[in-house]
């Protein structure tokens, strides 16, 4: 299940971290995750921020006749040093359970880059992936941090263009922006009013680049085939934060399709 959604959970905390202000150090948001009509997936991502130091942690969990047929839930953490418009982690962990299976990744760092890696499964024990040579990865950032660079990017007047090599502990991948301007976006207000402001768009393509599963359990493998989609970000509540309001992405099962909950929706 977390092929399935991993980009859009890394996208996701992208699109908040382009959003965050200079003056805005804390935010929260809940997203409903959509395939085929349906949904799949519940997610909340809660960024903090403080003058040397920040945190990210990402919620999920699958819902509806989705957690019946596929039961799974993860959770996504990381920390991190601030220092002269820098982002460096500190520590990454993942916690995840399949259908009663448990996942553990744990990623350690000195001066920003990998220092150890724990996993359960082992890389042994995990006989379906390939392995991935930790010093090809040591240069990578964690699933989230990117959001943090580019909100740096943008907090210095830069749009939400940008790139960065990622590593979860057993895959590789990258991550590559591009501004595509803005349009006029329905937003949810506070009342209940419906209004049009400007939406930033984001384009995005994901691609994974090494720690491969050697055998697909569901569909055609197109693990190597890159995965792209869209981000749009706006403004919710009267002087409210700018927050994506909606997220759209290309996989293997259709297109997946993120809302952002409403408080009361």
């Amino acid at each position: 299940m977390t092929w399935m959604i991993r980009p859009l959970v890394i996208l996701i905390a992208l699109a908040m971290g382009a959003a965050a202000g200079a003056q805005e150090r804390r935010m929260a948001a809940s997203y409903d995750v959509f395939t085929g009509g349906f949904r799949a997936v519940e997610m909340d991502v809660d960024l903090s921020l403080a003058p040397s130091a920040y945190g990210i942690e990402a919620r999920l969990r699958t819902r509806g006749m989705f957690a019946t047929l596929f039961p799974w839930e993860q959770i996504n953490r990381v920390s991190g040093i601030l220092d002269a418009g820098n982002a460096a982690p500190v520590r990454f962990e993942q916690r995840g359970s399949f259908r009663s299976r448990e996942r553990r990744a744990d990623i350690a760092y000195v001066d920003g880059r990998v220092n150890d890696v724990a996993l359960h499964p082992t890389g042994g024990d995990d006989g379906d992936r390939e392995a991935v040579d930790l010093a090809e990865a040591a240069g990578a950032l964690d699933p989230l941090t990117g959001i943090v660079l580019l909100m740096l990017r943008v907090e210095t007047g830069g749009d939400c263009s940008g790139s960065y090599e990622g590593f979860d502990g057993r895959r590789r991948f990258r991550v590559e922006l591009t501004d595509a301007g803005s349009e006029p976006r329905h937003a949810v207000q506070a009342g209940g009013r419906v209004v049009e402001p400007q939406a930033r768009v984001c384009d995005f393509v994901y691609r994974q680049t090494g720690g491969f599963a050697r055998r697909v359990s569901w569909g055609p493998d197109r693990q190597r085939e890159p995965r792209t989609g869209r981000f749009w970000l706006a403004p919710v509540g009267p002087g409210g934060a700018v927050l994506p309001v909606r997220m759209e992405m290309e996989n293997s099962w259709g297109r997946l399709v993120a809302h952002l909950r409403v408080p009361g929706g």
